[in-house]
């Protein structure tokens, strides 16, 4: 399913009270209207479940983020099979955590696709090691409070609060320190920013790094609970950050987790109502 940016940003008027309307397309029309558009050309996101995405640029470049396939049981049936992202440019790990970075899958992408990899510098050397194949830009972009350009792409790397290990063999594996949790920026040829929060929790980086120095259009969230933030926390985060456009995730994978995102979005409505709450299925692509 694909959504234009007039259709996605300005168009919504006509049709909000429209009979069986998809979730997509539940925009606040009275602030879309407000929305200034960046440059030319749509930026594709699509969910692969949990805390994994695919975006791809204006120009056709193919961002992985955090990708877990293999034992994420929400990642579309397309996505494990092997080759089946067709090329991937970048790959963005935020942390070493079995549900974000696990190595099987590492090592496929690498093996498949040869993609540039940007992580926090331990995390990274870990890759290196254990991958010595990976081109890993640890001396590009390795550590928070810095932006590099890959092709046109602005990646700048920021806080998130929460903790970094990493299993070798799955959830039940013994634990290694690789680094510090990491959120992430991205910048796209047009202008566009997404602000990927990683897990984490509610931050005052929040209100200052990212909502007043970096102002991105689209944030992406955890609203799961138990190990990142929860749905209260969350909408309060949308309060500080004031993007135009939050993406709820992490949620709804485990039975530990909050299973869907309707609080959430009640919630996002009370603290920071300027904020539309686009809520996209895993395997879905919309284009902004």
């Amino acid at each position: 399913m694909n959504i234009s940016r007039r259709q996605f940003f300005t168009g919504m008027a006509t049709i909000i009270g429209a009979a069986g309307i998809h979730s997509l397309t539940k925009i606040d029309t009275a602030y879309g209207a407000d929305i200034k558009p960046v440059g030319k050309g749509n930026v594709g996101i699509e969910w692969l479940g949990h805390g994994s995405f695919l975006f791809t640029s204006c120009k056709g470049k193919r961002i992985l983020f955090d990708p877990w396939t293999s034992t994420n049981p929400k990642c579309p049936g397309k996505y494990r099979k092997k080759g089946a992202f067709g090329k991937v440019d970048l790959v963005l790990w935020t942390h070493g955590h079995v549900d974000h970075f696990m190595l099987p899958d590492a090592k496929e992408i690498v093996a498949d696709y040869r993609p540039k990899i940007v992580a926090p510098w331990e995390l990274s050397f870990f890759i290196k090691a254990e991958i010595p194949g990976a081109d890993c830009q640890t001396f590009t972009l390795g550590n928070k409070g810095a932006t590099a350009d890959f092709d046109g792409i602005k990646i700048s790397m920021v806080e998130a609060f929460h903790s970094a290990g990493a299993q070798l063999t799955g959830f039940e594996g013994a634990n290694r320190f690789v680094g510090e949790a990491v959120g992430y920026i991205i910048e796209f040829e047009n202008g566009l920013k997404i602000y990927h929060s990683g897990d984490t929790s509610l931050m005052g980086d929040m209100k200052t790094i990212i909502g007043d120095y970096h102002k991105p259009d689209i944030a992406i969230l955890p609203i799961g609970g138990v190990f990142t933030m929860g749905p209260d926390e969350a909408a309060f985060a949308c309060k500080l950050i004031r993007p135009k456009i939050v993406i709820p995730e992490h949620f709804g994978t485990f039975p530990v987790l909050v299973q869907d995102a309707g609080w959430f979005k009640k919630q996002v409505q009370k603290q920071a109502p300027h904020v539309n709450v686009l809520e996209i299925k895993p395997g879905v692509k919309v284009k902004v």
